[in-house]
């Protein structure tokens, strides 16, 4: 074989250099941990009441899921509370988990207990720290029994809080219309979404508030 023929054979170096750099691509793709599927239930735009009535939002299950199990989906970073009206009047348990992840979307969320009133009384006398918030209202911080207490009370409302802001496109393209629109005392305009048991909040000055609850105020 002549020495031309030899050298109209040989690969351009060009070439070489690219397919290395496919192979070792690929190779880097399979090195990669299989990212988590994000569970359906989890999506904001999936909350629905089943046959029996029951309102599942974010993974959550209104009125049976626990504290706890809350915490074995989106964290154990969580801080719970007790707030009361600066009377001492409207006492109510609240849990905060102030980064969690699903999927691409980071947010917080904010939990309402379901505690007797007599057992809100009896944790609010013995608060470790009673302090004062921006609203006018009051916090008390629990003692570490307490917080070990709560962690297997009932969820009955949950409000996610994103921090990005969604467009009104966004909205409609994931949430659909909602069934109402109103402005309330807050000067914020509310949407309902019945089908989802959801009330969001938008607020053009911060991110939007998506709150998840069975019973409510909604408009029929």
């Amino acid at each position: 074989m002549s020495q031309a023929a030899k050298k109209s054979k040989e690969i351009p170096p060009f070439l070489i250099v690219l397919i290395g750099a496919f192979a070792l691509y690929a190779v880097f793709l399979l090195l990669q941990p299989e990212r988590d599927q994000v569970a359906e239930d989890r999506l904001p735009w999936n909350a629905h009441f089943d046959s029996q009535g029951q309102l599942h939002a974010l993974g959550l299950t209104l009125h049976q899921t626990t504290l706890r199990e809350a915490m074995n989906i989106y964290g154990k970073d969580v801080e719970i509370r007790l707030f009361t009206d600066n009377d001492g009047s409207n006492k109510s348990a609240e849990a905060y988990f102030p980064v969690i992840y699903i999927g691409s979307i980071k947010a917080a969320i904010a939990v309402q207990l379901e505690v007797p009133k007599d057992e809100l009384e009896t944790v609010y006398n013995r608060g470790a720290k009673i302090s004062p918030t921006g609203s006018g209202a009051k916090e008390v911080k629990l003692s570490s029994q307490d917080n070990l207490d709560f962690l297997d009370k009932t969820i009955a409302s949950v409000t996610l809080i994103p921090r990005k802001d969604l467009s009104e496109r966004a909205i409609d393209l994931r949430f659909g219309a909602p069934d109402f629109k109103q402005r309330q005392s807050d000067k914020l305009d509310h949407w309902f979404f019945k089908r989802m048991g959801l009330e969001m909040i938008i607020d053009p000055e911060g991110p939007e508030a998506l709150q998840y609850s069975q019973v409510s105020d909604r408009p029929e």
